[in-house]
């Protein structure tokens, strides 16, 4: 040491010589560290790390193999529970399988003082954690951690072999002092042990002779991801049962393979639901001409142009029958229409700008009286409710549970007209319930039959078949004979609203009927044209609908139509629109962590 002081006191004149010194000064206490004795453990200076590792492998004549963990563990400083210890027992086999290693019968020990409480989970790994969550823990433990394995040996034509990872490379604490012994029903055939990196060939520092039934192997300690492997070589029928167990894999061309069974029953399904859902719509969906007749597929429905609405029919009966649903645009229609028939004042507000939202104003004229029909009288109630007037953008979020009832007023009008036997909307609810509850159903066999067998395509057809019930539900309501009668009419005059030439304008100009008939346009979506057709009689326009449509705008046609469709499509918005809701041998190129077993662990 007096040497080492001395170097210390050389000149300090230059960088050179102080690098010098600084190098000096660092082998002296190596030198002094040598003659002081070995260092202290990881473990000692405050660090994790386990002290020993012994590891006892029994083979059993009847092919299990027991193992015996001993782990001295030193937590050092550091206050932790316990361990956790994880064990591989699902690893990919080939493109197919899965090898999978159960382990049952799993028993902890621990030395006196110790929390042992084990919880035990399995998915590709079994996880034994071991330890007291209330309480923790410093120094050095041991912990004895027994199991059963099964499939953990290897089968080939001239030996059994048993290939096991004794000694995970997956630890997170260096490991000091690691040893396995192996012990057979017979006899070894041959031994080979791996140290150190995952797939490392080297061998371990020493392993037992061929030839014995007590195998021992040891290893210099093992750094952070380093681990021990040993093989064992067995003769034929040593042992009456080998590995590997396997579980096949999982995949979509297993799931739904085409084997003659599946695509037999498969097919058979298929055309089962094919001809059972065509016949469905066949019989059911279409409208009927007489009571024993359905009107063809392809028959041409248009009748002879009709110049006036049939049977005085308001716009929103027409639209029901037209399509088979009462929608906003109906009920739309609607306000126009008894706006036209002097019970309320639609006044356009003047904007304050470009690109400020339209809106108007809504004045009741006359209470409901006795040429109201029932949606009518509803409709005119809930638009006002006690009041004189409302702006159309003050429906908006508390109109839609009225809307809702009025729709369902104008379905049960077209039924007591006699155009369907039931409600439409109630068949097409009744067919999309099916078509989903079928397709669920398919889809539960599809998904059972597809996760554990490979007959996951028979029952494909079955869901297919809801699922086409469920699209095509919209079709299922059918109108009666006197409703097919009357579509014929309706559509006859949406030909005279949507076409409408000037030869025919004499008829309209004599009945004053441009405003009357505006509603019927609506519901046609033909606004524009009606206007269109009109054109160069602005001012008999514009007459007859000064009683019922104020503006602070000049009047025109043109106008006139776009400001009419805009009040439509607000209005829609406005009556639907809701608050805002509120997971190979170990012989021949043998490697460490090339075998069963392994894993590692850590403390928690």
């Amino acid at each position: 040491m007096p040497t080492c002081r001395r170097r210390a006191r050389v000149s300090r004149g230059s960088r050179v010589l102080r690098a010098g010194v600084l190098v000096a000064a660092l082998l002296c206490a190596a030198v002094a560290g040598l003659v002081a004795g070995p260092a202290p453990s990881w473990a000692q200076v405050g660090g994790e790390a386990i002290d020993g590792y012994q590891v006892d492998i029994d083979v059993r004549p009847d092919g299990t193999i027991h193992v015996r963990e001993v782990i001295d563990y030193g937590f050092g400083a550091t206050s932790r529970h316990g361990i956790r210890r994880e064990i591989l027992v699902r690893a990919h086999y080939d493109g197919r399988y899965d090898r999978i290693y159960p382990i049952e019968n799993v028993q902890v020990t621990a030395s006196p003082g110790t929390p042992a409480d084990v919880e035990v989970k399995t998915g590709n790994r079994k996880v034994i954690r071991i330890g007291d969550p209330d309480k923790t823990i410093t120094g050095s433990h041991q912990y004895v951690i027994d199991y059963d394995v099964k499939g953990a040996l290897n089968d080939f034509p001239e030996h059994v072999e048993l290939y096991w990872n004794a000694i995970g490379t997956e630890w997170s604490v260096p490991i000091d002092n690691p040893s396995v012994t192996v012990v057979t029903p017979s006899p070894t055939n041959g031994v080979a042990c791996f140290a150190g990196p995952e797939r490392s060939s080297s061998p371990c520092a020493s392993a037992g002779s061929t030839g014995s039934t007590k195998t021992e192997f040891s290893s210099p300690d093992l750094s952070l991801g380093e681990g021990l492997t040993v093989v064992i070589s067995l003769p034929k029928g040593a042992v009456a049962a080998t590995g590997p167990i396997l579980d096949e894999r999982w995949s979509v061309q297993r799931a739904f393979a085409v084997t003659p069974v599946t695509a037999g029953v498969g097919t058979l399904l298929l055309l089962l639901g094919a001809g059972g859902i065509g016949w469905l719509f066949w019989r059911q969906g279409r409208d009927r001409r007489t009571a024993e007749e359905s009107v063809p597929l392809f028959a041409e429905r248009d009748g002879p142009v009709v110049y006036r609405p049939p049977d005085g029919l308001r716009p929103a009966q027409l639209g029901v029958l037209l399509d088979e649903k009462a929608d906003p645009l109906d009920v739309t229609a609607t306000v126009v229409d008894l706006a036209v028939r002097g019970y309320l004042t639609i006044e356009e507000i003047e904007r304050e700008g470009r690109r400020s939202k339209a809106d108007w104003n809504l004045t009741a004229k006359k209470p409901a009286d006795a040429d109201l029909l029932p949606y009518e009288r509803d409709l005119l109630a809930s638009i006002f409710a006690d009041r004189v007037d409302v702006k159309l953008s003050e429906l908006r979020d508390t109109f839609h549970t009225d809307l809702k009832r009025i729709e369902g007023e104008l379905y049960e009008d077209s039924v007591a007209h006699g155009w369907f036997s039931k409600r439409p909307d109630r068949v097409r609810s009744k067919w999309l319930l099916l078509g989903i509850t079928l397709s669920v159903i398919g889809g539960v066999l599809v998904a059972i039959t597809a996760a554990f067998t490979h007959a996951g395509l028979v029952f494909v057809p079955v869901f297919i078949a809801g699922l086409v019930l469920a699209i095509g539900h919209r079709w299922m309501p059918a109108r009666t004979p006197k409703g097919s009668a009357a579509l014929s009419e309706v559509l006859g005059f949406r030909r005279y609203i949507a076409t409408a030439e000037a030869d025919r304008m004499q008829f309209a100009e004599q009945e004053n009927i441009w405003a009357t008939y505006l509603p019927y346009a609506i519901v046609f979506g033909a606004t524009k044209r009606w206007a269109k057709a009109f054109d160069g009689l602005g001012a008999d326009q514009q007459v007859q609908v000064s009683s019922w449509y104020l503006s602070p705008y000049s009047f025109s046609p043109g106008y006139f139509s776009e400001s009419m469709d805009s009040f439509s499509s607000s209005t829609s918005g406005a009556i639907v629109s809701t608050p805002s809701s509120s997971g190979s041998s170990g012989f021949s190129g043998g490697f460490s962590g090339g075998g069963g077993g392994g894993g590692g662990g850590g403390s928690w």
